[in-house]
């Protein structure tokens, strides 16, 4: 009896351990897999490319995976250095469920990447896929998207000469994007309101502005004084108009400027608004000596002191001949 009580106890250890280490077995080995990997540019900009990378995660297993996560890692194709990585969660995955995960990661654009995608369940690693990139300078950048943004602009008169007003514009520049932007040209225009006519007009850049800062670019602008002018100022890259705004300069303040009433038209002197630049007149008058730098001509005719001489020789024939 006893003999026959130790076979049957050592029979049933044998049988638990056989059925535990199958149990292991299949915890130890995860049915999660990478199915495919999709790549594909988010965002375009002259320096820089915003990958969106899209992990498809199958659990062909018999249960609920564990805590899934994905480590994505980009690697310079020719030095083999780390630019960039991201980690994202993707939680539990049902048997028999596909489920993508988006990733997105910042590229310089130049050059070719590998791109790595390491798959968790629980911390632990369980599979990893790769994939060469390349031609990312081939990218045609968005154009519109350089990351700049005009804050505000103020206004200072900083001289009065004549009937021409010379103002300070000042305009604050904010880099909201990723990258330190480009150096792009930058046009300040200053438009009469009532008329449309164009007052003065320049030409500066925005220089390079680092990500997440403001600075502030100035120009001048020399207008006819006792009107009142909106003050746009265009941003342009690749002859297109990139960004843009506006503001208000009123020289006259009997009036408002009416942006969204019914424009009552006053009369306007045209020749305040005659180009500057285009009047052959000297420097010390160009714009400043009279009313919109407009020059003198001298017409021919007696002056006064002639005219006096010719009446004094007219009045000395007359008393001759009457002698």
């Amino acid at each position: 009896m006893y003999q026959k009580t130790r076979i049957v106890l050592l029979c049933g250890i044998i049988f638990v351990s056989l059925i535990t280490c199958g149990c292991l077995r299949d915890f130890e080995e995860s049915r999660l897999r990478i199915t495919d990997l999709d790549i594909s540019a988010e965002q375009v900009t002259s320096t820089s490319v915003l990958l969106n990378v899209t992990t498809y995660i199958e659990n062909n297993g018999n249960g609920q995976s564990g805590e899934v996560k994905l480590l994505l890692k980009a690697f310079d194709s020719t030095s083999g250095l780390l630019v960039g990585e991201t980690t994202t969660p993707a939680g539990s995955i049902d048997k028999d469920r596909t489920v993508p995960v988006s990733q997105l990661i910042d590229v310089e654009r130049e050059g070719g990447y590998r791109i790595d995608v390491i798959l968790f369940e629980d911390e632990k690693r369980l599979r990893q896929q790769s994939v060469q990139i390349s031609g990312i300078g081939d990218l045609t950048p968005n154009v519109h998207n350089i990351g700049l943004k005009i804050q505000e602009m103020d206004f200072l008169v900083e001289n009065v000469t004549g009937s021409r007003v010379l103002i300070g514009v000042d305009i604050y520049l904010t880099n909201e994007g990723d990258f330190t932007s480009e150096d792009l040209p930058m046009l300040i225009k200053a438009r009469e309101v009532d008329a449309g006519l164009l007052a003065d007009k320049v030409w500066i850049t925005t220089g390079s502005v680092d990500k997440g800062t403001t600075i502030i670019r100035s120009c001048e602008i020399a207008v006819p004084d006792d009107y009142n002018y909106i003050v746009e100022v265009l941003v342009w890259k690749n002859d297109t108009i990139v960004e843009r705004t506006e503001g208000v300069v009123q020289l006259n303040p009997k009036r408002t400027i009416p942006k969204d009433e019914e424009i009552v038209w006053d009369k306007i002197r045209v020749e305040d608004f005659i180009s500057v630049s285009e009047e052959a007149v000297d420097e010390e008058t160009r714009g400043y000596g009279m009313a919109g730098g407009a020059t003198t001509t001298k017409t021919p005719g007696f002056t006064c002191a002639m005219m006096g001489v010719v009446i004094t020789i007219a009045l000395l024939i007359t008393k001759r001949r009457e002698n």
